[in-house]
């Protein structure tokens, strides 16, 4: 018992003290050595950090300096790797230190007084952590905690003070994300790319494209404790995603008895939100459970305007439609872990995943027909209505076998996931007068039915083992089946004589399965300052696409070598330099390869291509960090090389459009991110982020319409002021700017939130005000274009809405137990924090 709660203690503050504690560090601050740099200014406390059994160093402690005279936080250091530490440029005054590492007991030490003009530091001699529990009382360390912790292969940025996300969801969480960007679909992209891989704690979303989607939004934003994003990751992680991996870390462990929350919510246009969470932890065992409602009611509008040219004998002609719709999607969510120590080195542990989306969606459509000299010929009014229902389930069993934390460490897990998702569309269209009136010819009317039953079963095993000083190798193996059956039946309504028609040229079923097996082994080494990575993972990919309808399939089997390298330089406690590798890969999925059209509406059609290959991309970055007293500085620059880049292509043919997809020849982006943060006082603090690159796109011979040149970036600033202790108000701003693509040009992009917080009760509950997007500026609009056409189109979503929320806490909340395997290294200068 003792050692679980010096366990979940040490844990805490490593994951929420230390990155508070580097942000405070002094800048510029250096071990002493020859040659070293001049003394910076200022008094100076040094020490060493042991064990009190064994007497050896503990290198993963963390060493925070407090005022003697109003026990505020002044600064801190992390210990390097003999256990000792300095801490430099300290004003004139009285301070005692708080000593905390992973297992140990919090050791304070007596007042250490720094004279005016001292030349000598202040030696506070050996501190000896023993052992043990500590006294629970002591863990209020929370809000000191940073927002942003900085590590050499991803930024972590925790979710607890975004009152911006109260009352919302995942999505929500994301947007406030440097560099992450979600659109109006609630698709992610990191820097302006859609390739990302998102993870739920480490390991790959149960759900790809639409369903991840609207998986995000109905998760709400109280069961999210931190964002990571690794932009490169090695070669120990799945290799999808050729932007990067997103990795949701939902909350999932507590204190020691009984904990839990709720959290009830409501916004204008009959928008409802309920969450609550119990944690139970007594002796060896703990138990998480997390429920979530959501229910969103919204209305979109828009237009397609395309002018179809004359090509292949047709005449020029025009198409104008207005868009009109309403949906109202209703989601229920349940995560639940359970833990069992078996010893003191042995952890068995399971989670189950649980959630049900219905969404019901109704279109309108107004539109006409013009000819060449734009005299109107035809009038149509096209109603829709789409019911819409998935259910997943996520489930895993896992081993976990502790020798040294991070360092030589034994873990399995076998995972099950399993969603079902049916759609119904019904259309409905009616041929109206050209002045708008009602005709006596009887409705066009179709029906389609689908329904998908997805499957993947994972087993994946790793090792962890030191290999002496700070070596290490990190080994496993990955196994994975995915399966998917897929049917659509499409009737049309024939008048003569009455009756649904079976459509052959739309109804369709196939059959989707793939086999990926891959092994990795990652070597880590540190000398001094520097820490250096290599790693190697080859995958073997078995892929089989099945049509049923014509007896076709397309199978295809290869094998892919992906490297990674990381160097990474500790400049000093507050400053890194790095420089990172990895090979990437997009694999297409079934909603790219399946050949049978699927029908938006009857002028437009997505229609896939079962000869699509993967596309591969060589990442590069180089990477600046820098904290200051007052903030910090990141800089990323990246290159990116794509062969095979999958692109969308947009065609027309007697006025339907037709939307399929082609590989490239190649592609290459390069360009930089620039992170900001700053700390005014106890007040106010936010961050401001840039990205720019250039992406230039080749289609080859054939596709040479496909190429593209074009330059992009996007901007977004946050900003959190403390009111008073109890009052927070945060505003957020982002923007991305109109950017060229394979035929076709993206519009701007753009998005506000407004929120306000009022705690009460001390640290139990609060109330949140919420407004999103107040000058209703989020939609977007595309122009498309090739020897067939020219279109424009604009969306715009409803996003506009007021959110009030009010969120209870009672026992202890929650408070994460993060995994050791996806934590990055400790690395000798610390992470850098911001706050």
């Amino acid at each position: 018992m003792k050692r679980l709660v010096g366990a979940l203690l040490a844990l805490t503050l490593a994951g929420g003290a230390a990155p508070a504690l580097a942000q405070n560090a002094p800048p510029g601050a250096r071990p002493p050595g020859p040659g070293g740099p001049p003394q910076q200014a200022g008094g100076t406390i040094r020490g060493t950090i042991v064990d009190a059994a064994t007497g050896r160093a503990v290198s993963s402690a963390q060493v925070a300096v407090w005022s003697a005279a109003d026990s505020a936080l002044v600064t801190g250091a992390v210990v390097r790797a003999d256990g000792a530490f300095r801490v430099e440029g300290l004003r004139p005054g009285r301070y005692y230190l708080r000593v905390s590492s992973l297992g140990y007991e919090t050791a304070t030490t007596g007042v250490l007084a720094v004279a005016p003009g001292a030349a000598a530091p202040v030696d506070a001699g050996t501190v000896r952590l023993a052992q043990g529990a500590v006294q629970l009382d002591a863990l209020d360390v929370s809000t000191e905690r940073a927002t942003v912790a900085m590590a050499p292969d991803r930024n972590t940025y925790t979710t607890r003070d975004l009152p911006s996300a109260a009352g919302g969801t995942a999505t929500d969480v994301l947007r406030n994300v440097p560099s992450i960007e979600v659109d109006g679909d609630g698709k992610v992209s990191l820097r302006g790319n859609q390739n990302v891989a998102v993870q739920i704690n480490g390991r790959p979303a149960p759900m790809q494209g639409e369903q991840l989607a609207g998986f995000l939004q109905q998760l709400p934003a109280s069961m999210v404790e931190r964002v990571e994003v690794i932009p490169n990751p090695s070669a120990k992680y799945d290799p999808e995603g050729m932007a990067g991996i997103v990795n949701l870390v939902l909350k999932q462990n507590t204190d020691l008895g009984w904990s839990g929350g709720t959290q009830l919510g409501m916004g204008t246009g009959e928008k409802y939100n309920a969450s609550g969470n119990l944690g139970y932890q007594r002796g060896p065992l703990t138990l998480f459970f997390n429920y979530g409602f959501n229910a969103d009611k919204r209305e979109t509008t828009g237009f397609n305007d395309r002018e179809n040219l004359p090509f292949g004998g047709a005449p020029r002609s025009f198409f104008e439609q207005d868009i009109l719709g309403a949906f109202d999607a209703v989601s229920h969510s349940l995560n639940s872990t359970a833990d069992l120590k078996v010893g003191r080195q042995n952890t068995l542990s399971g989670s189950l995943l649980l959630s049900r989306r219905d969404f019901e969606a109704q279109t309108r459509n107004f539109y006409r027909r013009l000819d060449a000299d734009g005299a109107l010929f035809g009038r149509f009014d096209q109603r829709g209505t789409n019911e819409h229902a998935d259910a997943t389930v996520d489930a895993a069993l896992a081993f976990k076998r502790v020798l040294e934390p991070q360092r030589h460490e034994l873990s399995a897990e076998l995972r099950l996931n399993r969603s079902d998702n049916t759609l119904l569309n019904d259309f409905e269209e009616l041929q109206l007068a050209l002045d708008g009136g009602a005709t006596a010819i009887p409705p066009s009317l179709t029906l389609r039915e689908l329904d998908a039953l997805a499957t993947q079963w994972t087993l994946q095993a790793d090792y962890t083992r030191p290999l002496g000083g700070r070596s290490k190798l990190e080994t496993g193996y990955k196994g994975t089946l995915r399966g998917l059956d897929n049917d659509v039946a499409v009737d049309t309504f024939a008048y003569d004589p009455d009756g649904w028609v079976r459509d052959l040229g739309q109804t369709n079923a196939f059959e989707y399965d793939e086999k990926v097996h891959a092994g990795y082994a990652v070597l880590h080494h540190g000398i001094g300052r520097v820490d250096l990575q290599a790693g190697l993972r080859l995958e073997q990919t078995d892929r089989e696409f099945y049509l049923a309808n014509n007896d076709s399939t397309y199978p295809t089997d290869y094998l892919s070598a992906f490297p990674s390298a990381l160097a990474a330089w500790n400049v000093s406690d507050t400053r890194q330099v790095k420089a990172s590798y990895s090979r990437r890969i997009q694999r297409p999925d079934s909603r790219l390869l399946n050949p049978f059209p699927f029908f938006e509406d009857r002028q437009n059609q997505i229609r896939g291509n079962p000869l699509l290959e993967p596309e591969y991309t060589d990442a590069f970055e180089l990477g600046f960090q820098q904290s200051m007293p007052w903030g910090s500085l990141q800089l990323s620059p990246f290159y990116r090389h794509t062969t095979g880049a999958i692109r969308r292509v947009k065609t027309v043919e007697n006025d339907l459009s037709t939307v399929t997809f082609k590989n490239l020849d190649q592609s290459d982006s390069y360009g930089a991110d620039m992170t900001g943060s700053w700390r005014l006082g106890q007040s106010l603090n936010g961050f401001a982020s840039v990205n720019a690159f250039r992406m230039v796109s080749e289609g080859g011979s054939a596709d040479g319409d496909l190429s593209a040149d074009a330059f992009g970036w996007s901007a977004r600033v946050s900003a959190n002021w403390k009111v008073t202790p109890r009052l927070d108000v945060q505003a957020m701003h982002m923007y991305r700017a109109p950017m060229d693509v394979e035929a076709g040009r993206i519009s701007g992009f753009q998005m506000t939130n407004l929120s306000v917080r009022q705690k009460l009760m001390g640290e139990r509950a609060s109330v949140s005000l919420r407004v999103m997007d107040p000058f209703n500026r989020m939609g977007f609009g595309f122009r498309t274009f090739d020897d067939t056409h020219e279109q424009v189109s604009e969306r715009k979503f409803g996003a506009r809405a007021a959110y009030i929320t009010f969120s209870y806490n009672f026992g202890r909340p929650p408070r994460i137990q993060p995994r050791p395997q996806q934590q990055p290294e400790p690395q000798p200068g610390g992470d850098i924090g911001i706050n």
